[in-house]
């Protein structure tokens, strides 16, 4: 809905009813969004005031003054279903990441047992992403080993971890 100009102006200057309704809705003002709800609330009493009719001065104040209340706990309780949604978002990436700890566990146990040239690969290539044919150059072997060799590893290790989701 449009809102004119003379309204605006005229629920600007009474900010203080809009004020009022902010605190009868318990918001206070060092809320981190307090002033967006004033320039809110600000703008449905504008509303009002365009829509006034036949009604006194009065009659509108105290109606704007409601729904200034009405449409700021409408704000809040937006804000915090929005936060709660966040939190369960949150929550179930800690348990994933609780997934990944047991993961990480079963990896470093697994790296212990590698041997030199498994160990090369995996922190090497697999992690830090350098390409085999450096990597073979360095370990005196050739790039066609190293390649058996990355293809065993990576099958032994989804196996260790395929048996873990099993156990859980």
């Amino acid at each position: 809905m449009k809102i004119s100009k003379q309204a605006f102006l005229a629920a600007w200057k009474n900010q203080r009813l809009v004020r009022g309704a902010l605190k009868a809705a318990h918001v206070r003002q060092d809320y981190t969004n307090y002033e967006d709800l004033l320039q809110e609330g600000i703008c449905v009493y504008a509303q009002m005031l365009d829509q006034k009719g036949e009604l006194s001065q009065e009659e509108v104040d105290r109606r704007s003054f409601r729904k200034i209340i009405w449409h700021t706990l409408d704000q809040l309780r937006k804000e915090q279903r929005t936060a709660e949604r966040q939190a369960d978002f949150e929550q179930a990436q800690n348990l994933g990441m609780m997934n990944n700890w047991d993961n990480y566990l079963i990896l470093e146990k697994e790296v212990m047992q590698m041997s030199e040239l498994e160990r090369l690969l995996f922190f090497h290539n697999l992690i830090a992403g350098e390409p085999i044919s450096a990597l073979a150059q360095e370990a005196c072997v050739t790039r066609v080993q190293l390649q058996r060799v990355k293809r065993q590893l990576l099958m032994h290790l989804r196996q260790v971890l395929d048996a873990q989701i099993t156990n859980l």
